[in-house]
């Protein structure tokens, strides 16, 4: 365990960290929606480091051990006798005698530091050390500065700062170039695109391995609503109205402007520059015989896992029947995939880097109807290479097409409860149907005349890619809701079953 050199006047810190056993510090992570192992029956869990910061405050490092390998994760501490009157019970680490140790994002001097880590940079320890970069001058904060934790995340923890910066600090720590820093630096520095909010600085970790991103400071969007709650918000006066009534899609122009906008997005990320990481390549038959085999991949994995749950009784009875007619076309929708990639022309498009996880709760809404693009680190469970890697943009397209269908059902369940069956599903159907139609083609439009040529020539390969995408990620949705919410797994079901009706490149 490395310390930082003043840490001799943190006593108290000290004492508290050097006491935590590796029982506590499990029981403390469990409790947190960061934590990635909780179904994994972790082994241990041990502070690798930490970094002295003011008095009674540190950052640590701590590696947790689990089945599938080890991983490091980012806890800033605080050591007090007094703890902070509303501090949770989930974030106290440890109460050994008078002192309470607890996760220092509820410390009022721990936000402060925070502060003047924006406005000034901070740069503390020797090895490791943690930095904070110093975001460009202008900003009107101070350390009396209003402070706030930014609701619940899956795998960071974000705070406010006087509704004009955001700082996230990442929980899961993995070394090398995070994508999320990268493209976000990259989008809003180099492209100059408007659609995501401004890149202020980074943070992190040096030693002598090198350089681990901790988090990253942007400008704050007041007032913003994610997509995914504003397209339910939005969705659910079509899905209340009177069975004999059909009422508007109000969210057919937010749809429209959504695919507007992921188009700039490509198109911004497709920048001619000299950086490498960010050079478009094109896309060739081996990228689509690659792309092809991964989701053949995907196809036999849910399959597999579907059929074991079919035999375990464990897909609830009014879904047994669907299960297993899709179980039962595992050959088709491999063979389906082989005709995509055969029916495809010689322009594939590009090969660049994209947004990677794209889906309506990556997607805020500002007061003024703008849309922002933000959390560009990829699907989390992924390498970090494969998280940088370059793919089609069609890939994004797709994940947001999968998003319309959650939605859909989302909106099915909740606000349809009441409805004769039929009647539900054509409402869920429709309103998927239109948002799908309306986003694509306002993508497809917007890239008229672009030189960027992020797409086919061919609009027919353009949708074929797509497919090829969304087939992935259905079945990769439906391995993740069997595993974690056998409830749900009709939803991606449902998905699987419109995707092969639909002809080829009629997406």
């Amino acid at each position: 365990m490395s310390r930082a050199p003043n840490a001799g006047t943190e006593t108290a810190i000290e004492a508290a960290i050097g006491a935590l056993t590796s029982d506590r510090l499990l029981r403390f992570l469990s409790r947190q929606r960061w934590f990635g192992a909780k179904g994994e029956a972790p082994g241990s869990a041990t502070v690798v480091d930490w970094v002295a910061l003011d008095e009674g405050l540190a950052v640590a490092r701590i590696r947790v051990e689990s089945p599938r390998g080890s991983a490091v994760y980012q806890v800033p501490l605080a050591a007090r006798r007094t703890p902070p009157t509303d501090l949770p019970e989930s974030a106290i680490v440890s109460a050994e005698g008078d002192v309470h140790l607890f996760d220092a994002l509820y410390d009022d001097n721990f936000r402060a530091a925070l502060v003047r880590g924006v406005l000034d940079g901070v740069h503390v320890g020797a090895s490791p050390r943690w930095i904070i970069d110093r975001a460009p001058s202008g900003l009107k904060l101070s350390e009396s500065s209003r402070i706030r934790l930014a609701g619940v995340e899956q795998s960071n923890t974000s705070i406010v700062i006087d509704d004009v910066v955001i700082i996230k600090l990442f929980r899961r720590l993995v070394p090398g170039v995070h994508p999320d820093v990268e493209v976000a630096r990259f989008l809003t520095t180099q492209a100059v695109f408007a659609h995501t909010p401004a890149f202020l600085g980074e943070l992190r970790f040096e030693d002598a391995y090198g350089s681990t991103t901790a988090g990253m400071t942007q400008r704050y969007v007041p007032g913003a609503k994610d997509l995914w709650s504003y397209a339910l918000e939005r969705g659910r006066p079509y899905f209340t109205a009177p069975e004999d009534r059909d009422a508007p899609n109000d969210f057919i122009a937010d749809a429209r402007r959504l695919g507007r906008t992921t188009r700039e997005m490509h198109a911004a990320l497709a920048r001619r520059t000299d950086d490498s990481s960010f050079a478009v390549e094109r896309v060739s038959h081996d990228d689509v015989d690659r792309w092809a085999l991964r989701t053949q991949q995907a196809i036999r994995e849910a399959i597999a896992f579907l059929e074991r749950q079919l035999d375990a009784s464990a897909i609830p009875r009014e879904r047994e029947g669907e299960a297993r007619a899709l179980a039962g076309r595992r050959e088709h929708y491999v063979g389906w995939v082989n005709e995509i990639g055969d029916a495809l022309g010689d322009d594939l498009g590009a090969r660049m880097r994209i947004h990677g996880d794209f889906h309506l709760g990556q997607v805020l809404r500002a007061p003024d109807g703008a849309l922002m693009v933000i959390d560009f680190e990829g699907e989390p469970t992924k390498p970090l290479d494969e998280r940088r890697e370059k793919a089609s943009p069609a890939r994004d397209v797709a994940g947001m097409l999968r998003s319309f269908g959650y939605a859909a059902a989302t909106l099915a369940m909740e606000e349809g409860k009441r409805m004769k069956p039929h009647i539900r599903e054509l409402r869920s159907a429709r309103w998927e149907r239109d948002v799908r139609n309306a986003f694509l083609d306002a993508y497809l439009a917007a890239g008229d005349g672009d030189s960027a040529n992020v797409l086919p020539s061919d609009s027919a390969d353009t949708r074929r890619l797509i497919e090829l995408f969304e087939t992935e990620k259905a079945f990769y949705e439906l391995s993740y809701e069997l595993n974690n919410r056998p409830a749900w797994a009709w939803i991606p079901m449902r998905g699987i079953s419109k995707l092969f009706v639909r002809p080829a490149s009629s997406a």
